[in-house]
């Protein structure tokens, strides 16, 4: 799970931005998220899922 207690500004903004339930999944994941590059990728991907599963 991200560490959301250590996130960056930048970090936690970009993060609030997202939908809740991908925010949710993110939490979930387990996904190693060092920087805002790794989020941004981390949420591209999820969100990519989430669209191919709505389909």
């Amino acid at each position: 799970m991200p560490d959301l207690f250590n996130l960056t500004d930048d970090m936690n903004s970009y993060f609030n931005t997202l939908p809740k339930s991908l925010q949710v999944t993110i939490m979930q994941s387990g996904a190693k998220i060092n920087s805002l590059a790794d989020l941004k990728a981390v949420a591209k991907e999820f969100s990519g899922r989430e669209n191919t599963e709505k389909e």
